[in-house]
């Protein structure tokens, strides 16, 4: 379990905490943004055929309620997420094999503990920029009034732990279809994740990413140093990326559309 000064983040383990995070889902996904049909979870729990073959992360609050979630969908018979889009997928080096990959899947914060009324599902509107069809400045010094908006405490959290357990579980990729705003909040704090196809309209429009987490943990150890020490905070010796040989000059991703876009500002 990792904790943060609000809030407590945990891999899941306890079938009263999976119900937790499928009520939650059921609540953003069904209720909030229609992105699925109630009467295809008439229970009040959103799941599908990916979740038995998942590890779930939460964020709790003072209360032990879940007020965040996300999921590593793991390679199955019924394959990624992210393969039944729409997309076609396109690979400038050699493709993971399926079982070193997991599909970030189904992150969600609670509408309470978002920073504005109009944040989606992700709640991370309001740590991106002007340029970025949102609040922060471009350039110069965060306003006062801004402040707090600077780190994603939740997302980041989840985050960190996702990686975590990746890594404990010996995985070298991930998946994600995301909207594009989740993009440049994920660079801001050193995650690499690269366009891997055009976008897509699945739950609005889509874009498909992968990322290399030895690709990354190379990128964020020197962009973001603390950030890099929180992740892999009391990881397995044998689990930990020092440990590991380098892979990412193998899968690189150099020069993915989104990525050259939004680096020099174009």
């Amino acid at each position: 379990m990792h904790y943060s000064s609000k809030f407590k983040f945990k891999r899941v383990e306890s079938g009263d905490l999976k119900r937790s995070i499928y009520r939650l889902r059921y609540q953003i996904y069904v209720e909030e943004f229609g992105f699925e049909r109630p009467e295809d979870h008439s229970n009040g729990l959103e799941k599908d055929q990916y979740d038995p073959y998942s590890v779930y992360v939460v964020a709790l609050n003072g209360a032990d309620e879940v007020i965040g979630t996300a999921r590593l969908v793991l390679h199955s018979e019924h394959g990624f997420p992210i393969e039944h889009t729409g997309c076609t997928l396109q690979y400038p080096g050699e493709k993971p094999r399926p079982e070193c990959i997991a599909e970030v899947s189904r992150l969600a914060i609670a509408p309470a503990y978002r920073r504005r009324a109009d944040d989606d599902q992700y709640g991370v509107e309001s740590y991106s920029k002007v340029g970025e069809r949102d609040v922060l400045p471009d350039s110069g010094s965060i306003p006062t009034h801004f402040a707090r908006r600077q780190r994603p405490v939740i997302v980041l959290g989840l985050v960190g732990l996702l990686w975590h357990t990746s890594r404990s579980l010996g995985l070298t990729h991930w998946y994600m279809i995301a909207e594009q705003k989740l993009w440049p909040v994920m660079y801001r704090f050193g995650l690499l994740f690269h366009q891997i196809g055009e976008p897509v309209d699945y739950h609005g429009i889509r874009v498909p990413y992968m990322a290399s987490l030895a690709e990354s943990e190379a990128h964020l150890k020197h962009t973001n140093p603390s950030l890099y020490d929180m992740f892999l905070h009391g990881l397995e010796l044998q689990s930990h990326p020092e440990m590991i040989p380098v892979l990412a000059h193998k899968y690189t991703y150099a020069g993915s559309k989104l990525a050259t876009h939004l680096v020099s500002g174009q």
